[in-house]
């Protein structure tokens, strides 16, 4: 055994070596390189977001000013304006440009001042109001503005030389203008509009990060618009040309030398006015973050590496001490050394399988202990409901099972789903939706709140505990846990339930005739509806003791099942369960009137000979009481009664109908060449002949009269081929006064006279 000590110590001594330093300087590699290429990335892509939210920002402001002047600019008013001679005398047009201007300067656009120039007739309007326009003015206008390749352009002018006569503050050193020549639909510019915004304003978008870097923004002309230092703006960036030679798409970054240092530059070109958003910082900035991670990890990996060395020597004896012991233990366990010596490879082998059998003997018996306490309560709280447990017994379970001793009520939850037919579940599904209720409603509440849930006889029943002293805090309390409750099943089973609440109460030994009380307040769901929450305390009052029925109603419905009216029987039957909603009476009452209903429509049947396969073998009222609102008996009384009943009714009268039709077709087959009428065939058959035009005519989709005509004209169709009866002889033999009645109605069928038609059919036979 010495020999294999000495073996597994030093095993253990390469293992945890191997184990501790390995995968320190794996990882510490990885780390250094991951993090500074997370790094590098991080700070390219930061560069790239910071240069285009500049971009966004200021052109959201250039855009919301160029919007708005061209929408201003574009309406009747200023357009008329625009064009007409504006002197002091127009004093009314005046104020209302002068208003419309003012109301385009505010604090979020910037605008220091809009200048609109008539050229045409000499007139400009800006803050400082009407001025007239001279000739000197006007060239230094047309040179500076109307040349301008587009005729909506933004472009930046130094403050001592902006051309157009304004009212800026002077706020910097530079504006940037917006200028648009006018009118917009037309080639022969007249006017021109100038809106003037301090270039300051756009810098103040664009704050600094750090000291070594820096933003700006060049127009078409390679001139400074912003800068993040604002002495800058106006100037000419003097490296343009290699930056705009490094720039070949829309966004993107480079390395650049400028001035000896190394920047990376990140731009972002604009789409809206061509002008370019740069970021410059020093590349060495950017490297010190990774340089830093670099030496963190090299001492945080070396003091590792020592730790691991120290750890691998100093504990492996330790370690080791109680594997030995551990060894022998488990080894004392074996019944014979050859078992001990072929069973396993080693001793933590022999170790782990020990623990391991007793890991599983110890989870087998939690879970037998934890399955009969949870059987034990779910007894002990059916075994309350039916009132079979003592008081004294009821101390004792409190104790050993770790219920709570002491509350100030107690109220009786019966919880019961609506109804399936709506859902995606089936009537053999209940028990299992009910099993899975019971178990959420153990998680909903904490040990503390409530009794052990249970299910009887299609009931889920949970008893709650509350510490209120006020009945206002009880009934909200127990409302609203109500609510929660049909919350969570709704979202967790989409299924429908209502809960009947019984009285509050103090000894457990009344919770079987709260039971009873929670089941009695679920039987009023017939009139709240599905989804109800169902005070016990809140139903038997004031309702009817007498038993109504719409005996008027239902012999209207009935008269109409009596001839399959389906429109008239819906309309009668929802009458008959609206008279029934207004009512105010027990539930009792209500299956009274339904059993009636039932025997009534039974008896019906009975009295029209019709007979629906299984109606018998059903246990009709049993499934009556089963269902929960009035809802679901009109549907259930429409679906499995009134339906099937109408259905067989119209079978019968069809039947009836297509043996009168078929009579009716073999005497015009047998007699059509003799003078019959639809009266005549009536007297035979002994109907009345409106009633036979109105079967015959449902059944064939023709009248009896069209019918014959057409019958008579296919056999002398057949005569005129087959035979050669004159067409004089064919009409007096088909009933026909004269031979011209019979070629009208024969050509008004086929077409072509029977002449024709003999010609024809003659020929191709």
């Amino acid at each position: 055994m010495k020999t294999k000590t000495f073996k597994h110590f030093y095993k253990l001594i390469t293992l945890l070596i191997i184990l501790g330093t390995v995968p320190v300087i794996i990882v510490g590699i990885f780390s250094y390189w991951k993090s500074s290429q997370v790094i590098e990335e991080h700070s390219a892509q930061e560069k790239i977001q910071n240069v285009y939210q500049i971009q966004m920002n200021v052109e959201q402001v250039l855009k919301n000013i160029d919007h708005s002047v061209t929408y201003f600019l574009n309406s009747p008013q200023t357009k008329q304006i625009i064009r007409s001679p504006l002197s002091a005398d127009h004093f009314k047009k005046y104020h209302e440009i002068k208003q419309e201007l003012n109301h385009l300067q505010t604090v979020d656009t910037g605008i220091e001042d809009i200048v609109l120039v008539n050229l045409r007739d000499n007139w400009l309007i800006n803050n400082n109001g009407l001025a007239h326009l001279d000739e000197d003015e006007k060239e230094l206008i047309l040179s500076n503005y109307m040349n301008l390749p587009e005729s909506s352009t933004w472009i930046q002018e130094d403050y001592e030389q902006i051309s157009l006569n304004n009212d800026a503050k002077n706020s910097c050193s530079h504006y940037i203008s917006l200028v648009k020549k006018l009118p917009f639909t037309s080639t022969d510019k007249t006017a021109v509009a100038s809106v003037l915004v301090p270039s300051c304003s756009l810098t103040k978008i664009m704050e600094k990060k750090v000291d070594s870097e820096f933003y700006m923004i060049l127009d078409s002309n390679q001139q400074i618009i912003a800068h993040s230092n604002p002495k800058k703006i106006g100037e000419t960036f003097g490296n343009s040309q290699e930056i705009l030679a490094a720039i070949d798409q829309e966004s993107g970054q480079f390395n650049q030398d400028i001035e000896g240092t190394d920047y990376k530059v990140t731009y972002q070109t604009s789409r809206y006015n061509h002008w370019i958003y740069l970021s410059f910082i020093k590349m060495s900035d950017l490297n010190k973050q990774s340089s830093s991670i670099g030496w963190l990890t090299f001492l945080v990996c070396s003091i590792l590496l020592i730790i691991s060395l120290i750890t691998s020597f100093i504990g492996s004896r330790r370690m080791y001490q109680p594997i030995r012991q551990l060894y022998k233990l488990a080894g004392d366990k074996f019944s014979s050394k050859e078992d001990h010596a072929h069973s396993h490879k080693n001793e933590f082998e022999l170790i782990e399988t020990h623990i391991e059998h007793l890991l599983d003997k110890n989870v087998e018996l939690e879970g037998r202990l934890q399955s009969q306490v949870t059987q034990l309560k779910q007894f002990f709280t059916i075994r309350l409901l039916q009132g079979k447990v003592h008081k004294q017994e009821i101390s004792n379970k409190l104790v050993s099972f770790n219920y709570p001793k002491t509350w100030k009520h107690l109220t009786l939850f019966a919880l019961q789903i609506d109804a399936l037919d709506q859902t995606k579940y089936n009537e053999s599904d209940q028990d299992l939706l009910l099993f899975a209720i019971n178990n959420m409603m153990e998680d909903l509440f904490e040990i503390d709140q409530r009794f052990t849930p249970v299910v009887i006889n299609h009931t889920q029943v949970t008893i709650l505990l509350d510490h209120f002293d006020s009945m206002e805090e009880y009934t909200h309390y127990m409302n609203e846990q109500a609510q929660f409750i049909q919350a969570e099943i709704k979202a967790a089973f989409d299924l429908p339930v209502s809960i009947g609440i019984s009285h509050p109460f103090q000894s457990l030994s009344a919770a079987k005739e709260a039971f009873k009380e929670g089941k009695e307040a679920l039987k009023y769901r017939f009139k709240s509806g599905a989804e109800s929450i169902i005070f016990f305390e809140n139903i038997n009052q004031n309702y009817q003791f007498t038993t109504p029925f719409p005996t008027a109603i239902k012999n209207h419905l009935f008269d109409a099942i009596k001839v399959a009216d389906r429109e008239k029987v819906e309309l009668e039957f929802d009458r008959f369960f609206q008279v029934l909603a207004r009512k105010n009476f027990h539930h009792n009452h209500f299956y009274i009137i339904m059993t009636r209903l039932l025997y009534e429509l039974i008896e019906l049947m009975q009295i029209l000979g019709v007979h629906i396969k299984g109606l018998d073998e059903r246990a009709f009222f049993a499934e009556i009481e089963q269902l929960g609102t009035l809802e679901e008996v009109q549907k259930w009384f429409k679906q499995q009664i009134i339906y099937p009943l109408i259905e067989k009714v119209e079978e019968r009268t069809e039947s009836e109908n297509k043996s009168l039709s078929d009579k009716i077709v073999h005497i015009i087959h047998q007699e059509f060449d003799t003078d019959i009428s639809l009266d005549s065939i009536a007297t035979r058959l002994h109907y009345n002949p409106n009633y036979l035009s109105s079967i015959f005519q449902k059944e064939m989709n023709v009248s009896f009269s069209e019918y014959l005509i057409m019958y008579r004209i296919s056999m002398a169709k057949q005569w005129l081929v087959n035979t050669d009866i004159s067409v004089k002889d064919i009409a007096a033999k088909l009933q026909y006064n004269n031979s011209q009645n019979f070629i009208r109605s024969f050509r008004k069928i086929e077409g072509i006279t029977p002449g024709k038609y003999r010609t024809q059919h003659k020929r191709a036979i």
